[in-house]
C-alpha cells in the first residue's frame, strides 16, 4: 500500500506563506527533515509537494506524462504560452526534432566562438573605459597592448563600476541572439532586454500568493505589460527579418529561427498559431538568463576566494595566451569548468523544478494527490549535507575525481526528457568567458552581495550585483 505524503506539524496556510515568503529558507528546513518528500497543505487549491530525495526527482522528471510541466499562466502568458521551456506532449516532440541540430555539435562550436568574440569585445570595452579613467586622473596618455601588459598594470589603480549581471545579460543575450535566431541584436538593445528581464523578474517573484487559492485572479502590473509587449516586439521583428532573408535566399544558416521558418509550410508540421513567435520569445529569455546568471554568481564566488581566482587566471593566461578565446581552448580549461560547476551547485539559476499532477499518482512509495503543485529544489539538495561534504563551502577539488552527470544530487539542468537542451552551450561558452576575463581583469563584489536573492522562476538578484573591475596583476 502506497504511503501518505508526510505534512509539517504546522498548519497549511502558516507553511504555504513561509514557502511564499521566505522561500530558500523554508525549504533548506524542510530538506533537513524530511528525506524524500513533504506536502504542504494550501487552502482552496491542492498541495504543494516538495521533494527532498534525488532519486524521487529523477524518477518524476522520467515521467512526464504523469508529472507534467506547470503551463504558461498569469503573466507568464503574455510572453510566450507554447514555447519548448512550457509545451508537452507531441507539439514539444515535434518543435524538439525541429530544433535539434540548432543545439547540434557545430553549432556547440559557433556558440563557444561566439562567447570568445563577444568576450573579447567586452574586454575591449573595459580596458578602454580603464584607460580612459587613467588618461584623465594622469593628465596624460595611457597605451596598452596585448593581455596583461606594463602598461595595464600602471593603471591597476584604476577602476569601473559596473552591475556585473547587466554586463553578464548584455553578453550572453547577444550571443544567444546571433547562435539561435541569425541576428545580434546589438548592446543597446540587449540592454532595454535586460531592463525587461528585470521587471518581469520583479512581476514573478514568489510571495504570499502561494497560500492564495487557485480562483484568486493575478493581477499583471502594466510596467510588466509594457515589458512583455517590448519582448513580443523583437520576437516579430528578428522573424521577420528572418523571413525576408530567406526569401531573398540569402540565408543557409542551421540556427534555431531558420529550422522553424524552413518548415512553416510542412503538411507534416503542425505549427499552433503564434508559435514561432513564441518559440523565439522563449529562447530570448531561455537561451541567456541562466547562464547570465550563473556568471554573475561564478565571478561573485571567485572574488571571495582568491585563491581560486588566481588558479583561473594562471590556466587562462596559459591557454589562451594573447587569443581570442574559442572553442578549441575549451577542453583544456578543466580548472575553469569546475569553478563554473560549484558555482552552479551552490547558486543554481534555475533553483527549482516546477511540475504539477492532474490525477493521483504515485512517486517511490508515495501516494500524490491529483492537482498537486510539485517542487524539486535544486537549491536545497545541493546544499544537503547528505549528498555533498562541507555543502555550504566552495570547493571546485569536490569535482576533480567526479563527473557531474553521475552525481544524482546534482541536476542545475534538470533532467529527464524535458532537461535543459542548451546545456553544452552553457558548459562551453561559461568556461571562454569567465577564462576570458579572468585572463586580465579582477572583478570583484562586495561580501554580502548575494545575501538577499529572490526566488522568481529563476534565482535572482533584485538589484543587480555591484562590481568594481580593474586590471589583473
Amino acid at each position: 500500500m502506497a504511503r501518505e505524503l508526510p505534512e509539517p506539524p504546522d498548519a497549511g496556510i502558516v507553511n504555504a506563506v513561509r514557502f511564499g515568503t521566505g522561500t530558500f529558507r523554508f525549504l533548506e528546513g524542510v530538506q533537513s527533515r524530511f528525506e524524500d518528500v513533504v506536502a504542504i497543505p494550501v487552502p482552496g487549491r491542492g498541495p504543494l509537494v516538495i521533494v527532498t530525495n534525488p532519486s524521487l526527482v529523477h524518477e518524476a522528471l522520467s515521467r512526464p506524462e504523469d508529472f507534467p510541466r506547470v503551463p504558461a499562466q498569469g503573466p507568464s502568458a503574455k510572453i510566450a504560452e507554447r514555447g519548448l521551456v512550457q509545451s508537452e506532449g507531441d507539439l514539444w516532440r515535434q518543435q524538439r526534432d525541429i530544433m535539434g541540430d540548432a543545439f547540434a555539435g557545430p553549432q556547440v562550436r559557433a556558440y563557444a566562438n561566439t562567447v570568445g568574440e563577444r568576450v573579447e569585445g567586452l574586454a575591449g570595452e573595459w580596458r578602454e573605459a580603464l584607460e580612459s579613467t587613467t588618461t584623465a586622473a594622469d593628465g596624460g596618455t595611457t597605451t596598452r597592448g596585448g593581455h596583461g601588459s606594463d602598461a595595464g598594470r600602471a593603471a591597476g589603480e584604476q577602476v569601473l563600476e559596473r552591475n556585473l549581471h547587466r554586463e553578464m545579460t548584455t553578453l550572453t543575450v547577444r550571443v544567444a541572439s546571433e547562435i539561435l535566431l541569425g541576428e545580434d541584436i546589438g548592446r543597446r538593445m540587449a540592454d532595454r532586454f535586460h531592463s525587461w528581464m528585470s521587471v518581469a523578474g520583479d512581476e514573478f517573484e514568489f510571495d504570499a500568493s502561494a497560500a492564495a487559492p487557485a480562483w484568486l485572479p493575478t493581477p499583471v502590473s502594466a510596467e510588466f505589460e509594457g515589458a512583455a509587449e517590448g519582448v513580443l516586439w523583437l520576437a516579430e521583428e528578428l522573424i521577420e527579418r528572418r523571413r525576408a532573408e530567406m526569401e531573398r535566399g540569402e540565408n543557409g544558416s542551421m540556427d534555431m529561427l531558420t529550422l522553424l521558418l524552413a518548415r512553416e509550410d510542412d503538411p507534416d508540421v503542425d505549427y499552433p498559431p503564434n508559435q514561432i513567435r513564441d518559440e523565439v520569445a522563449t529562447f530570448l529569455i531561455a537561451g541567456h538568463e541562466t547562464t547570465a546568471l550563473s556568471l554573475t554568481y561564478t565571478a561573485t564566488l571567485l572574488s571571495w576566494h582568491p585563491e581560486a581566482r588566481e588558479r583561473v587566471r594562471e590556466e587562462a593566461r596559459e591557454v589562451l595566451g594573447d587569443e581570442t578565446p574559442q572553442y578549441d581552448h575549451v577542453a583544456d580549461l578543466g580548472y575553469t569548468g569546475r569553478v563554473f560547476q560549484e558555482a552552479l551547485r551552490m547558486y543554481p539559476a534555475a533553483w527549482a523544478v516546477f511540475r504539477r499532477t492532474t490525477e493521483e499518482q504515485h512517486l517511490g512509495e508515495y501516494r500524490v494527490p491529483g492537482n498537486a503543485g510539485v517542487i524539486m529544489p535544486q537549491w536545497s539538495i545541493h546544499r544537503d549535507g547528505r549528498y555533498f561534504d562541507r555543502p555550504l563551502e566552495f570547493d571546485p577539488s569536490r569535482w576533480e575525481d567526479r563527473n557531474p552527470q553521475s552525481v544524482e544530487a546534482y541536476f542545475p539542468f534538470s533532467s529527464g526528457p524535458h532537461a535543459c537542451i542548451g546545456r553544452q552551450f552553457s558548459l562551453t561558452g561559461a568556461r571562454l568567458a569567465l577564462a576570458g576575463l579572468a585572463r586580465e581583469f579582477d572583478v570583484d563584489v562586495p561580501e554580502g552581495s548575494l545575501d538577499d536573492l529572490r526566488a522568481t522562476p529563476t534565482l535572482r538578484p533584485p538589484e543587480g550585483v555591484p562590481a568594481t573591475v580593474r586590471f589583473a596583476e
